[in-house]
């Protein structure tokens, strides 16, 4: 009682804490959205007013002072447009982090509706599964709707849900997951730097510079290559236009006839329509390439910085990195100095300085001279393929390394927001397979709130046992099973789990919880379980044949389709392949007689889960549990009692 009491606390405290930051960011938008407002009529009135008087001096002959006036009160306009512009991105900014604060809190409180799906789905439709971990997942409730998943994730682009997806959903391997825990001990402090990070991430995983996009881009082929005549366009424009215009200014002085100066205006036109015109028919795939390498010049500093977070990674007093993975990652995102994705991003920054010529308010009068007359779209792909060409190679292993940063990141936040949850202890398999189990103590289902938590010490294993949960129907068998599942597939990320203690080997899990018949194929419900068994046992022996971890097996009321005699022979045959594979798992049932069954009840740790039936003031039954998990068969029953709870109770047929 008194862990669930701290549990409590800690949740409450990371609520509040949630709560704060969210209503100061909601705060600062209100703020400035009043300022965004501001902006907006005072660019409206010196917009208003410039046409106005711009209209009178064209139309009443006002003369100069119009036109100044004019033009003074068109500049006013540029600038309140200048300074309009940081006043929105601040906005955006607080936007995205009220919107990250609220993701931090949905998560916390297990509010599923509040949580985006549909992003998070189409991200998830990138993960590439063998059909025994989508068994698992599904079961277990690993991915999708109010799963594991979900409730880790602060992952923003394709890639970290990718990444933190296969985590979770694969082999629970000691190795990569202490390292893995190492790393998230360290990032879990760092709340405000996380915080940047999720809000970073987010940024761009909503934007067109997505991960995946950005690395397609850099595989393929050069667009110049198939249209080389642009860039000696550009050139022989450009020094066109600039001839043209030192005519002009000469002309101004008398150095050169004025129908020379007319002629080379012409000229200058004229080269600024082609231009306008290879830009209208041509360059529509430029600007997408920009969009993806580069959608704007702080797109490529929030990439830099979410890259440069791995510099948190390092012990605070410089140590070496304890495990081989933290020193990857470093050198590939910070260390090597010529082809780091720090580097590499601090030169696409210069290039995509250039190309914010276009996409920026305040310089997008500038662009249009250089655009028109020297075609600056041609000039800014150039470099950018040079960079291609420089870091093609470098920027797949850029973003598996940010991948496995992000979902870092997330676990980190588990960590810190459950301090009373505690990091595994992994039982090397070089110890002794055949004596490997799952040992815990206060184990609880990590997708429930404190509040609703009940927690149990769960013992799986050695191999050649199996753990047999009986009980009656809405006891907690199930619930059980999958607090198992889910917290081995915690581990096996390298997240804290929801335990007191717990000591595990290399796992990987099989389950049979959830079946389904499939109708268009044919295949009874019976005979879908039967595949479903025969592929638990078939991975079993994969494992034991190449001793690489133990399958660890949870099978809920498994082979109902058939009369109980038949089914205690049959789930004893099943279970006899599991133990001569020496997998270890835990099998619940309601059916009593399957635990005197005597060859498996030699085998068997049994165990129980009961409910309670008491009077309530009316005198009406009342069923309650406890979900405590007792030695022994279960003593209890509850089949006909829920009937007559129902409303389906005993009455003579006809």
């Amino acid at each position: 009682m008194a862990d669930s009491q701290d549990s409590s606390v800690a949740a409450q405290s990371a609520a509040i804490r949630y709560q704060n930051l969210l209503d100061d960011a909601n705060r600062r938008v209100d703020q400035l959205r009043a300022r965004d407002g501001m902006f907006a009529m005072i660019r409206l009135a010196f917009f208003g007013a410039a046409i106005v008087v711009l209209g009178l001096a064209f139309f009443a002959n006002l003369g100069a002072p119009g036109w100044i006036v004019g033009f003074v009160l068109l500049g006013g306009f540029l600038v309140a447009a200048i300074f309009n512009e940081p006043v929105r991105d601040a906005m955006a900014a607080q936007q995205r982090a009220s919107k990250v604060t609220g993701r931090l809190l949905a998560r916390l409180q297990r509010d599923w509706e509040a949580l985006d799906w549909k992003t998070t789905r189409a991200k998830l439709k990138t993960v590439q599964l063998e059909e025994h971990q989508k068994d698992v997942a599904d079961d277990l409730d690993l991915l999708g709707k109010s799963s594991l998943f979900q409730f880790v994730s602060m992952a923003g682009t394709t890639i970290g849900v990718r990444t933190l997806a296969n985590w979770l959903t694969g082999v629970a391997d000691a190795k990569l997951a202490m390292g893995r825990s190492d790393a998230v001990r360290r990032l879990a402090p760092l709340r405000d730097q996380r915080f940047r990070f999720y809000s970073l991430a987010a940024h761009v995983g909503e934007g067109t510079g997505d991960p995946d996009e950005f690395i397609r881009w850099s595989q393929s082929e050069s667009w110049l290559k198939k249209n080389g005549w642009l860039p000696a366009w550009a050139n022989v424009s450009a020094v066109i236009a600039a001839a043209s215009i030192a005519v002009l200014v000469a002309s101004r002085v008398g150095a050169v006839p004025i129908g020379i100066a007319q002629i080379s205006l012409a000229l200058a036109v004229i080269i600024g329509l082609i231009n306008v015109v290879i830009t209208t028919l041509m360059l529509g795939p430029v600007h997408q390439i920009f969009s993806v390498a580069m959608a704007s010049r702080d797109s490529v500093d929030e990439y830099r910085e979410l890259f440069s977070a791995a510099q948190w990674l390092s012990d605070n007093d410089g140590q070496e990195h304890s495990t081989d993975r933290l020193k990857h990652l470093h050198h590939v995102l910070l260390d090597d100095p010529d082809h780091s994705a720090r580097t590499g991003m601090t030169a696409l920054g210069r290039v995509a300085s250039m190309g914010s010529l276009r996409t920026s308010a305040s310089t997008f009068l500038i662009y249009l001279p250089l655009q028109a007359f020297a075609l600056w779209d041609i000039r800014v792909l150039q470099k950018l393929e040079r960079w291609q060409t420089s870091y093609a190679k470098s920027v797949p292993g850029w973003f598996d390394a940010f991948g496995e940063l992000e979902a870092l990141m997330s676990l980190a936040a588990v960590c810190d927001e459950n301090p009373d949850w505690v990091f595994p202890d992994w039982v090397h398999q070089s110890e002794n397979i055949p004596s490997a189990k799952f040992e815990s103590v206060g184990l609880g289902h990590p997708l429930l709130t404190d509040k609703d938590r009940i927690c149990n010490d769960v013992t799986v294993g050695p191999s050649g046992t199996v753990l047999l949960v009986t009980g009656s129907n809405m006891s907690g068998k199930s619930t059980m099973l999958r607090s198992v599942g889910l917290n081995v597939a915690l581990a096996g990320a390298g997240a804290p789990v929801c335990a007191t203690s717990l000591s595990l080997p290399s796992t990987e899990l099989a389950t049979s919880i959830r079946v389904r018949d499939n109708l268009a194929e044919g295949v009874s419900f019976y005979m879908a379980e039967l595949h479903r068994l025969k592929g638990v046992v078939d991975r079993a022996r994969a494992l034991a044949s190449n001793h690489s971890c133990v399958s660890l097996f949870l099978l809920d009321e498994i082979l109902q389709g058939t009369n109980s005699r038949e089914r205690q022979i049959a789930v004893t045959q099943v279970l006899r392949h599991l133990i001569e594979c020496r997998a270890i798992g835990a099998i619940s049932t309601h059916d009593l007689e399957l635990a005197d069954e005597p060859e498996l009840k030699a085998v068997s740790e049994i165990v129980h889960f009961r409910e309670t039936i008491t009077p309530d003031a009316q005198g009406n039954e009342q069923m309650t549990f406890d979900y405590q998990m007792r030695s022994g068969v279960s003593p209890t029953t509850n089949a006909l009692r829920l009937l007559e709870i129902v409303g389906l109770g005993s009455q003579e047929i006809g």
